[in-house]
């Protein structure tokens, strides 16, 4: 699961966990997956590999040129992986869902064997090496008990959605969506992200754009994407419905309580940027905005 951030990916994984069949991850994002520096960079780079410039087989002085830097950037990327494991996601000084960082789901001693393993295994063929250890990652944490659906929610999941593909091909990815205002009035209100609403009108357009662009190559059995004002405002029923059959569950006593009661229209804050953020220049710029994905026909 995934989106924009700020888009209702949380409470979408906090109604998921409700159901026998589905276990989201502990923590809701363990962000060492898509995030920056993270395993799919580990395996795939940080471009994508088919878009990397090719060289003649001919070329021998360039294609060892080319062998030294991949080495040098794999040997970059692989301490970054492990400096960010331990020292960023590990331990996480936040409340849940997302602290206490990985250790909330796993012993550090699994987590170390794991790791070491990856890293011999990588030698050998990255993409199995990366599955090996993602499986083994879910089945040893600690709620494991062979749900159906194991859910990992950070936002960045749709736009790595094809390099994701690769790694485990019958993934399903739920792409949440939300008006993008009301999505930038909720960022500025955190320490991490745009501190004013021009500032989030780029932010927004970059992370909207390279969600379409990922989620054109996942088929479309394979996807779904719900807006949370449908979720919990304007086709309740009709969305939580579409939820289910996606997934081909049945209904759930304990899912259908939380939809009821704690998704709801108040939860959702729809409109808040209209008493926050709706300045004659901002809303100037979301206009443009608007245009300019209306022509890449998002």
């Amino acid at each position: 699961m995934g989106g924009t951030g700020r888009s209702g990916t949380t409470v979408m994984g906090d109604l998921l966990d409700c159901h026998e069949q589905i276990r989201t991850s502990v923590p809701i994002e363990i962000k060492f997956l898509a995030n920056k520096s993270g395993l799919l960079q580990l395996v795939f780079g940080r471009d994508t590999l088919d878009s990397q410039k090719k060289i003649g087989i001919f070329n021998l002085r360039a294609q060892r040129r080319k062998r030294i830097s991949e080495r040098e950037k794999f040997a970059k990327i692989q301490s970054e992986f492990i400096d960010r494991i331990w020292n960023s996601w590990w331990d996480i000084d936040a409340p849940p869902p997302h602290g206490r960082g990985l250790q909330s789901g796993i012993s550090k001693g699994k987590l170390e064997y794991l790791i070491n393993r990856l890293l011999r295994d990588l030698r050998i063929n990255r993409i199995w090496a990366a599955r090996r250890f993602m499986r083994d990652f879910i089945s040893s944490q600690d709620a494991h008990q062979n749900q159906k659906y194991w859910v990992e929610t950070t936002p960045l999941n749709i736009a790595q959605a094809r390099r994701i593909k690769k790694l485990f091909p019958n993934a399903l990815f739920i792409n949440m969506v939300r008006d993008p205002r009301d999505v930038i009035a909720s960022l500025l209100t955190k320490n991490w992200g745009p501190t004013t609403p021009l500032e989030g009108l780029e932010w927004i357009e970059k992370r909207l754009i390279n969600a379409h662009t990922a989620l054109r190559e996942i088929p479309a059995k394979a996807q779904i994407t719900i807006a949370l004002e449908d979720l919990a405002i304007n086709h309740r029923e009709r969305t939580y419905q579409s939820l289910l059959k996606f997934l081909n569950l049945e209904d759930s006593l304990a899912m259908q309580e939380f939809f009821q009661t704690q998704l709801t229209a108040q939860a959702a804050t729809s409109g808040r940027w209209r008493e926050e953020i709706a300045t004659p220049e901002f809303l100037a710029g979301y206009a443009e905005l608007e245009k300019k994905l209306k022509a890449l026909t998002y």
